[in-house]
């Protein structure tokens, strides 16, 4: 007779037993996975269109605790259709009004009105984020931007712009922008800036000469 554990009718039970449990807890999971997915996972990026300029983050404190701009934006969905074109459309609620969420700033630069961009939620608070912005339009202010000095960057005050049908519209913001020229901007010049990638500093990236 070969060696080997024999299963007794008691062993045939007990696995019957262990089986059942199994699959109990197993079909509890599935249930579970399948309503979270259909309703509790909240979504982590949205494309949107500004309807209330974000402002920027206040600087205007030396306080620890800062205070994030703040603005309001409209939900769009993108998809892709029958012949693989990309299209993007406004979301709209069941009386067919669009679905705005509120959006907050890191930057010290403004998001202006009608403005399309990805936002993010912040993990630890559930808030949409704005992405930090990089460059952007400004006017110099009435004493312009002095011109560097050996090794020491000149400083001015811009008010921050965009286009707005082809104008070119103040956002009522302002910044300290630094300058690496040896030659001032003039007051109430047309320039971009664009933000130094090791710090918070904005630098004139390019003036109006005319």
């Amino acid at each position: 007779m070969p060696r080997g554990n024999l299963i007794n009718d008691r062993g045939i039970k007990r696995l019957r037993e262990d089986h059942e449990i199994l699959r109990k807890r197993i079909t509890h999971l599935e249930n579970k996975l399948t309503g979270a997915v259909g309703a509790g996972v909240r979504r982590t990026a949205e494309f949107v269109k500004v309807t209330e300029q974000v402002d920027p983050r206040d600087i205007s404190t030396t306080a620890l605790e800062k205070t994030l701009g703040k603005g309001k934006a409209e939900l769009y969905r993108i998809s892709k259709d029958a012949e693989d074109v990309v299209k993007f459309a406004k979301i709209e609620d069941a009386n067919g009004d669009a679905i705005e969420v509120d959006v907050y700033n890191t930057s010290i630069v403004p998001v202006p009105v009608d403005a399309y961009i990805r936002i993010r939620r912040d993990f630890r608070s559930g808030l949409w984020m704005t992405g930090e912005v990089q460059t952007a339009l400004a006017q110099a202010g009435s004493y312009g931007v002095s011109a560097r000095s050996g090794t020491t960057a000149g400083t001015g005050e811009v008010t921050i712009f965009y286009i707005a049908s082809g104008v070119l519209t103040s956002t009522g913001k302002t910044l300290t922008a630094k300058n690496l020229s040896g030659t001032a901007v003039t007051a109430s010049a047309y320039i971009t800036i664009k933000r130094c990638s090791l710090d918070e500093d904005w630098i004139v990236d390019a003036e109006d000469c005319g």
